[in-house]
């Protein structure tokens, strides 16, 4: 079954998915001016937004993978 496929830019649900990750990028939820927690010598902090990072890229992957039309376009094949 072939799902209905438009560019991402018109869909408001990946920018609200986008807008969500990078409010999650901003380390602004984090209590300041206490001691950073740290596991295994590293801030909290770090580690979650490394985890964002890579949630952005794996939802980055998934937005090019299943939203966006790329058969209008000819492929490189064709054009030999």
């Amino acid at each position: 079954m072939k799902q209905n496929t438009r560019e991402p830019i018109r869909n408001y649900k990946i920018w609200l998915g986008f807008l969500i990750i990078f409010i999650l990028l901003n380390p602004w939820y984090f209590p300041s001016g206490e001691e950073p927690v740290l596991v295994f010598g590293v801030p909290l902090w770090a580690l979650v937004i490394l985890g964002v990072t890579v949630m952005l890229s794996l939802y980055i992957t998934y937005v090019i993978r299943y939203h966006w039309d790329i058969e209008d376009e000819p492929s490189r094949e064709e054009e030999k």
